[in-house]
C-alpha cells in the first residue's frame, strides 16, 4: 500500500503536526509507503524542518505563492507535484478542505480519504463573519463535491461528527471516527531537566499552572486570565506558565496588555513554543493543565498532559470533553470566568481529587489513545477504501 500525504507539515501548527508525525511513523513500520507533500509560509525559516532528517518516510515542502488571505496553501510546484506522485500512490490522504491543494485533489483521478482536521466546529466557524462568508462560498461552489467523492470521512472526536453532519447530513455512513493517538514509550521518564527554570526563573518554587497550546482567541485566554487572577490574588505561589506561539495575528500582544491591566504580571511567563525536553520539564512541573476553549476539535496537548499524569482542567466546548467526564479523568468547565476559575481553585486545592484524576487520565490514555490502537484503525480504513 501506497499513501500520498497532503497537508501542512510543520512545529508551528501545533498538535495536528504532532499527531500526523507519530501517526506517520508507525504506518511507515507497517510496510506501507509514505510520502507527506506539504506547503509552507513563503518567509517559512528551513532551518526548524531540520527534523525530516530522521523520519522513517519523505516529506517534501512547497513555498506558498499567494498570501493566506488570498488563496490558502497556493504553491504553483505543490500542485504540479500532486499531480506527478498521485500516479505513483494507491491512495491520498487529504488533511484540510479549505487549502488549494484540495480543490487539485478533487479533480485527480485517484480515491482519496478527507481529514477536514476540525474546521467544521460550528463555535469556531461561524466566529468570525468575513471568513464565514468566504467558506460558505466556498462550500457552494466546490467543498461540497470534495466532500461527497471522498471515499471517506475521517474525524477525531464525536462532537466532530456532530457539527460535521450538521454541515453534511447525507455523508453519515462515509465517517470514521478515530482519534489522535500517542506513543505511550514517549510518556515514561522520570527524569526532570532544570532547564526551563534557568530559561524562566520566575517559575522557581512556584505552583505552575499550565497552558500549552496556540496563542489564539479560540483558547479561551479571555477567561483564563481573569480567573487566574482570582486565584494568584488568594494564593501567590501560583504561577501561570503559558507554552505557544502566536497564530500571526498579534494575539499574544493583545493577552499580554490584558495580563498588564490585570495587574499579574508577576505571576504569568510567556515562553513561546516549547519543544523536546522543555516541553517534557513543563508537563513534569505543572499541578494542572488548563484549556478552556471556545472551541476544540481534539487537543493533543490535553492527552499529552494526561500522559504524563497531569491533571487537567477543560470546557465543554473540547471535543475530548465527555469522553474525560465519563471516565472522571479530568475537570470539566463552562466557558466563563466563574467557571474556569472554580475548576481550578477546586483541583488546586485538593490533592487526593489531583491523584485520582491523574490515575483515571492515565488509565484512559492507554485505552483510547494508544498509537498503535489508532494505527491499526487508519490502516483498516484505508484497506477498506482500496479493498484489499
Amino acid at each position: 500500500m501506497k499513501i500520498l500525504y497532503l497537508v501542512g507539515f510543520y512545529p508551528e501548527i501545533g498538535g495536528p503536526f504532532i499527531s500526523i508525525l507519530n501517526l506517520l511513523k508507525k504506518i511507515s513500520q507497517k510496510n506501507i509507503e509514505i510520502k507527506v507533500l506539504s506547503p509552507i509560509p513563503k518567509n517559512y525559516d528551513i532551518n526548524k524542518l531540520e527534523f525530516i532528517k530522521e523520519l522513517p518516510y519523505e516529506v517534501e515542502y512547497f513555498r506558498e505563492d499567494l498570501p493566506r488571505s488570498v488563496m490558502p496553501s497556493f504553491s504553483s510546484k505543490l500542485l504540479k507535484r500532486i499531480m506527478e506522485e498521485s500516479k505513483n500512490y494507491d491512495l491520498i490522504h487529504l488533511n484540510g478542505i479549505f487549502d488549494s491543494y484540495a480543490i487539485f485533489t478533487f479533480f485527480i483521478n485517484k480515491p482519496y480519504v478527507l481529514s477536514p482536521r476540525g474546521t467544521f466546529m460550528i463555535d469556531a466557524y461561524n466566529k468570525i463573519f468575513i471568513k464565514k462568508i468566504k467558506k460558505n462560498i466556498f462550500i457552494n461552489i466546490i467543498g461540497r463535491r470534495i466532500v461527497k467523492k471522498a471515499k471517506n470521512i475521517h474525524l477525531l472526536t464525536n462532537m466532530e461528527k456532530k457539527d460535521f453532519l450538521s454541515f453534511f447530513p447525507k455523508y453519515e455512513n462515509k465517517i470514521k471516527v478515530i482519534p489522535n493517538g500517542l506513543n505511550l514509550n514517549n510518556f515514561n521518564t522520570s527524569i526532570v531537566s532544570e532547564n526551563l527554570i534557568k530559561k524562566f526563573p520566575a517559575i522557581k518554587n512556584k505552583k505552575l499552572i499550565l497552558y500549552l497550546s496556540r496563542i489564539n482567541w479560540k483558547k479561551g485566554l479571555d477567561l483564563l486570565f481573569p480567573a487566574f487572577t482570582k486565584l494568584v490574588k488568594e494564593n501567590s505561589d501560583y504561577h501561570l506558565l503559558m507554552a505557544g506561539d502566536d497564530d500571526g495575528d498579534d494575539y499574544t500582544l493583545k493577552m499580554k496588555n490584558l495580563v498588564k491591566e490585570l495587574g499579574i504580571l508577576d505571576s504569568v511567563t510567556f515562553t513561546g513554543l516549547l519543544v523536546g525536553e522543555d516541553k517534557i520539564e513543563a508537563f513534569k512541573r505543572a499541578e494542572i493543565f488548563v484549556l478552556p476553549s471556545y472551541s476544540e476539535n481534539f487537543g493533543v496537548a490535553i492527552i499529552e498532559a494526561m500522559a504524563w499524569g497531569v491533571p487537567i482542567v477543560i470546557s465543554n466546548k473540547v471535543g475530548v470533553y465527555d469522553d474525560v467526564e465519563k471516565n472522571k479523568a479530568g475537570i470539566i468547565v463552562e466557558t466563563n470566568i466563574e467557571s474556569v476559575y472554580y475548576g481550578m481553585k477546586t483541583l488546586l486545592e485538593n490533592n487526593n481529587l489531583r491523584i485520582e484524576i491523574s490515575k483515571n487520565a492515565q488509565k484512559m490514555v492507554k485505552e483510547y489513545y494508544d498509537i498503535d490502537k489508532v494505527t491499526d484503525n487508519m490502516i483498516k480504513m484505508y484497506e477498506e477504501v482500496l479493498k484489499i
